[in-house]
């Protein structure tokens, strides 16, 4: 079972459209995702990273069916969400949760924590009061508070320890699958290793899959199994956490993993620091062929003309470049 993918994303599309003049026709789209298509197997941890704005937490939504995708499919446990109504697709939202990015505005209030906590117990199941409370105390428990938490308003506690309230309340109905956007991007440094320790333990703990979204690569390495990396609304490369940081096949990966800090800069250990040119394109107006082709060093008249597909270049590996070979022998 281990093998098998809990969810698969197929051509994901997620356009928003822009309206203008007199009668507010449409003129055009925002392509927040533009055709992602990508597989998590059960209990791994799937990272996907990239610069702010390229999409990453509209996918996380999309995939939750927060927002409708504009195309594609997305299969969860073998069957497409996106035909679930009702019923289905409440039993779904029990099976999937997610820790958004902020805790300061992810909890209500004007509630105390075990009205927070509890709300997902109160929805989707028939436990008795005496049952809820108990299993909110012991959710608490396992990230880090107490009984005395469970009486006192958001605005009381730290930024770690708001964090920890949404997951444990991501966690309460022992998801299948939890969806972390940026989970630590909000908290001091001094609190963000302890926040990814206890994911790591409560993923142990509940063998929950996970799907992290972050542009820090530090944070991908460390917990992540599979990474892809999402430039523009769509994926350039996919694939295992050690062969992604010791063999990047597509150049936009290759300048984010050279700009990940040293503890020892001269130690002589990194290769030369790739320094991108130019600004991210605007998704209303991407350019044409490869969306990185006007930013990357080694883009030929054939990167403008066609879009690279992505496709698997070795086990697992998944790139999409035409030179991606050239690129390798250069080193």
């Amino acid at each position: 079972m281990l093998d098998e993918d809990i969810l698969v994303v197929k051509d994901l599309k997620k356009y928003y459209p822009i309206r203008g003049g007199l009668l507010l026709r449409i003129v055009g789209y925002v392509k927040a995702v533009d055709g992602v298509s990508f597989n998590v197997k059960y209990r791994e941890t799937f990272g996907i990273v990239g610069e702010s704005g390229c999409g990453k937490t509209t996918l996380a939504r999309t995939i939750l069916r927060l927002i409708e995708p504009t195309g594609g499919e997305i299969y969860f446990e073998g069957e497409n969400i996106l035909s679930y109504k009702g019923e289905k697709l409440k039993d779904f939202r029990r099976k999937a949760q997610i820790v958004f990015q902020n805790p300061y505005m992810a909890l209500h209030p004007r509630k105390i924590v075990r009205d927070i906590v509890s709300e997902p117990l109160k929805i989707h199941t028939d436990l008795s009061k005496e049952d809820i409370y108990d299993r909110v105390l012991e959710m608490l428990e396992k990230v880090g508070l107490s009984e005395e938490h469970m009486f006192r308003y958001p605005h009381e506690f730290s930024g770690g320890q708001r964090q920890r309230i949404v997951i444990a309340r991501a966690l309460i109905l022992n998801p299948k699958l939890l969806v972390l956007d940026e989970p630590t991007a909000a908290l001091d440094v001094s609190v963000q290793a302890k926040i990814l320790n206890l994911l790591k333990s409560l993923q142990k703990e509940f063998k929950t899959t996970y799907l992290l979204i972050s542009h820090n690569l530090s944070i991908i390495d460390y917990m992540c199994d599979r990474i892809a990396v999402m430039y523009l609304g769509k994926f350039f490369e996919i694939a295992s956490k050690r062969d992604l940081f010791k063999r990047q096949l597509h150049p936009y990966t290759k300048a984010l993993i050279s700009a990940i800090p040293l503890p020892e800069p001269d130690s002589g250990r990194r290769e030369r620091r790739i320094i991108l040119r130019g600004e991210v394109p605007s998704p209303i107006n991407p350019p044409s062929g490869c969306y990185f082709s006007t930013r990357c060093p080694y883009a030929q008249p054939l990167c403008r003309e066609e879009e690279p597909r992505l496709e698997e270049v070795d086990e697992g590996h998944f790139v999409a470049c035409h030179y991606w070979r050239e690129l390798e022998d250069l080193g």
